[in-house]
């Protein structure tokens, strides 16, 4: 942030006569006042600007990290078969950045994805890692971080539809995705009317007929459908953003606008993460070597 100072009048005319006699530039005796004036402000705005907002501290004494997310979304944020054990891609990227904190990772799951954000506005807890989109009208709203994945959306219909083939025929359709979503947001732009639903939901509705068509990431996508290859459906289409649209297909963890230092540290954190391989790898992992191949931001 830049500091105004006040410098009287009789000051500032007998600095600019300096200058002139001096030629206007240089770095002679005549600057030295100048450069001794500001030394006390900026000393003073030293203070303030080591405490920050107090949110990276909050968290540290704490000793915990609170983490918001949608469950039941494969791979990205779900229980373990056999254990219950709470994991995926967007699970690991949040317990290693808490562990990067010096913090304990806690979560607090939601069965859909419209209380997510709102648990995030309420301050239940302190950050929400999971997938989310962040568009234009997000960052307005919530400090985001820089982007640590990538996550391409793809149109799924009944498996017999021969209607719909592409996301131009979405117009008057019905899809089951969340409004406020970021693949509700897409269907919504091609003229679809969404209603709120997760991921097995949606296709038992496609499977069913009772709905038209959902948006999804691929990755999802591909997991359900190959764990479930008994429900008819099929992809149709691989949503392609325009380049100023790229947004739309990357994943930011998303803060109160008032954690500001919370969040640059967790950007940070991210980007460390990125310089040394552990996003890759966890991409690898997850979606394989070629998805983990693809994502721009991995490429140096």
């Amino acid at each position: 942030m830049k500091l105004k100072r006040l410098i009287p009048s009789v000051l500032s005319l007998a600095l600019v006569f300096s200058l002139a006699a001096c030629g206007g530039g240089g770095s002679g005796s005549a600057n030295t006042p100048a450069q001794n004036e500001t030394t006390p402000a900026q000393s003073e705005t030293t203070p303030a600007q080591t405490e920050g907002d107090g949110s990276l501290q909050r968290v540290l004494d704490a000793g915990k990290l609170t983490i918001g997310a949608e469950g039941n979304w494969i791979p990205y944020v779900y229980n373990e078969d056999g254990t219950g054990e709470l994991t995926g891609f967007e699970v690991e990227v949040a317990k290693e950045v808490a562990s990067r904190l010096g913090v304990e990772a806690e979560f607090q799951i939601s069965d859909s994805w419209d209380p997510v954000l709102a648990g995030l506005d309420a301050a239940r807890y302190d950050i929400v890692i999971c997938g989310v989109n962040p568009n234009p009208e997000r960052q307005e709203k919530y400090a985001c971080t820089i982007a640590y994945a990538e996550n391409p959306y793809c149109l799924v219909v009944n498996g017999d539809n021969t209607e719909i083939t592409s996301f131009d025929d979405l117009s008057g359709k019905l899809c089951i995705n969340s409004p406020s979503s970021a693949a509700g947001q897409i269907a919504q732009r091609y003229g679809a009317t969404t209603a709120d639903g997760d991921l097995t939901a949606a296709m038992e509705q496609l499977n069913t007929g009772r709905a038209d068509a959902h948006v999804n990431n691929v990755a999802a996508v591909d997991a359900y459908m190959a764990e479930r290859p008994d429900v008819n459906v099929k992809i149709a289409a691989t949503y392609e953003p325009d380049e100023e649209n790229r947004y739309e297909i990357e994943s930011a963890a998303m803060l109160r606008k008032e954690d500001q230092e919370l969040c640059d540290k967790v950007s940070e954190i991210l980007q460390s993460m990125i310089d040394d391989g552990t996003l890759y790898d966890l991409t690898v992992e997850y979606f394989g070597q070629a998805v983990a191949d693809s994502t721009s931001i991995y490429q140096k």
